[in-house]
């Protein structure tokens, strides 16, 4: 499948027979430990995610700047304040882009949010996830509790809120974060994550850290 997700996950297909009826679910596996902070969910290279969801070459650009795949230095012109302003030298934050270029990424996220949403959370094809399943362990009291939802649900309560720029230049598309990956190996490759433990907020449960 050319635009199955990328994430190392667990994938956990149910079978389920009913009479003659055979429904096959696929479950989308997060462990976490009670002090985890963010779970990366997607990653790929900017032309990828281009394919999949046909921005302009402009914002395939700003995002390139932004990831570190495409130097500053070649493109000056998208930029706000001068290269030796810049916070890392290798990278742009969007909050180093010029307004009207955030604005057009805003607005792209905007107006295809529940796509962007599907395609890094669900995923396409015959592995799509039906379901999403995150443990918790809490160290404490050496303890796992768990919390199951259809994948539908966990997309709204993801997607749920503003498509905004962070205080420190990223992409928050509800309780997503669009950022650079950063590390090894592929550092310059766009990443999505989440905080799965807040999926437990659905049904009224504390995370306790």
């Amino acid at each position: 499948m050319k635009f199955k997700k990328t994430d190392v996950q667990v994938q956990i297909r149910l079978l389920i027979k009913i009479n003659n009826a055979l429904k096959i679910e696929n479950l989308s596996l997060k462990k976490a430990n009670s002090d985890a902070d963010y779970n990366q969910i997607d990653k790929r290279w900017v032309d990828s995610y281009k394919e999949m969801w046909h921005f302009d070459n402009k914002i395939a650009t700003a995002l390139k700047l932004f990831t570190g795949e495409v130097k500053p230095s070649l493109h000056p012109e998208m930029l706000k304040i001068d290269i030796s302003q810049l916070r890392d030298s290798r990278r742009v934050f969007l909050t180093e882009l010029k307004d009207e270029i955030v604005h057009k990424i805003i607005s792209f996220f905007n107006e295809n949010k529940i796509l962007v949403v599907s395609d890094i959370l669900k995923g396409r094809g015959g592995f799509a996830a039906d379901w999403i399943l995150v443990t918790r362990y809490n160290k404490a009291d050496d303890t796992t509790t768990w919390i199951l939802k259809d994948i539908n649900t966990a997309m709204n309560f993801f997607g749920k809120g503003e498509v905004k720029v962070s205080p420190r230049g990223s992409l928050y598309i509800g309780k997503i974060t669009m950022q650079r990956k950063g590390g090894t190996p592929d550092p310059t490759k766009l990443q999505f994550k989440i905080k799965p433990c807040e999926l437990f907020k659905l049904e009224g449960k504390k995370w306790k850290k």
